[in-house]
């Protein structure tokens, strides 16, 4: 996994070592920074996250100390696990020990933000045969298909999962760099409600209206509910009129 990770993180590399770990640090753009530790077991995330403060000392203390790192370093925690605690993990019936400990790692934001990336054996395979290959990867797999494949099985979708956590827990990847196989048409929030009020028939300008009332009303109660009942009032009469009409008409 290690030379998976070096071969998306760039070429600005540093020279940084911590007791007997495995780890890479990268310079990312920005002056931000990203350093990764690939672990073997459970008790080294515990034992690494409780020595967070000795981490960044040991970096304060070498050649490679820039003051940008102070606030600017995130920790990446990959493990490997066995299948079954993997898809453990995401399945939203259970709360695993390993989610504990994961909520518990990375919800503590002292020293370093920290991440943590698992993965399967399967998974590591395929980092392995794709070094170098990340932007293939993402243009192979990042399609409407494998989308609707992951989402009725993860587990034999491991390829896409994969490539998606890398960019939920890795912070200097852009997904939006990565995705030219979806060529979809991003918008505003703001444009896409108005079209959907537009396809629906939704009188943009009525609510409008009627929001501008209510910020009028909400702060006296006896003006609101006043404002309500006669905004309930002239509904149920636009909609006894309509009932006339159609009534005549037929």
């Amino acid at each position: 996994m290690r030379e998976f990770m070096k071969s998306i993180s760039g070429e600005a590399f540093l020279d940084f070592h911590y007791d007997t770990y495995d780890c890479l640090f990268t310079r990312q753009d920005f002056n931000t920074y990203c350093l990764f530790f690939f672990l073997t077991d459970k008790k080294q995330l515990l034992k690494l996250q409780e020595e967070a403060g000795e981490i960044l000392q040991e970096i304060k203390k070498s050649a490679i100390y820039d003051i940008n790192m102070d606030k600017n370093i995130t920790c990446v925690f990959c493990l490997c696990i066995g299948d079954d605690a993997y898809y453990e993990m995401v399945s939203c019936e259970t709360i695993s020990d390993l989610s504990r400990t994961i909520c518990l790692v990375e919800e503590d934001l002292n020293f370093f933000k920290k991440n943590v990336f698992l993965y399967t054996e399967d998974m590591r395979q395929f980092a392995r045969d794709n070094i170098g290959k990340f932007e293939i990867c993402c243009q192979k797999y990042f399609t409407e298909e494998n989308f609707q494949s992951y989402k009725k099985s993860p587990r034999d979708s491991y390829e896409y999962e994969f490539l998606i956590n890398l960019f939920i827990k890795i912070p200097f990847l852009s997904f939006d760099r990565y995705q030219s196989g979806i060529q979809k048409e991003y918008q505003t929030m703001g444009s896409y409600i108005e079209k959907r009020c537009r396809e629906n028939a939704v009188d943009i300008e009525h609510i409008e209206e009627l929001c501008g009332q209510l910020e009028e009303h909400i702060d006296d109660k006896d003006k609101f509910f006043e404002w309500l009942d006669s905004l309930i009032e002239t509904q149920a009469e636009e909609e006894k009129g309509l009932a006339q009409n159609e009534d005549k008409k037929s």
